[in-house]
């Protein structure tokens, strides 16, 4: 039986709302970015100024939720081209 009452005290979520502009309720420990709690909720206010960014990682997850696996090294090539120089991500040694 589905709890109608638990989805309605969820979040919205966060990558849907700043990505799209609405969202559904957060999917919980069903989301690739669950770690006790929204990973991305923890960095919301970062995410917020960079639409394009929740928008990649939106795509990322909706990837993994349907099963197709993601290379390590796309994702950071990808990742790298949407962040700035500055920001971008070095490759761990």
């Amino acid at each position: 039986m589905h709890d109608r009452a638990a989805d309605e005290h969820r979040p919205l979520c966060t990558i849907e709302l700043i990505a799209d502009g609405h969202a559904d309720r957060c999917p919980g420990q069903e989301c690739a970015f669950w770690d006790r709690g929204c990973a991305l909720s923890r960095i919301e206010m970062e995410l917020g100024a960079r639409p394009e960014l929740a928008r990649l990682l939106l795509d990322l997850r909706n990837a993994l939720e349907a099963g197709r696996a993601v290379e390590l090294d796309e994702a950071r090539t990808t990742f790298s081209q949407v962040l700035d120089g500055d920001e971008g991500i070095d490759a761990p040694s």
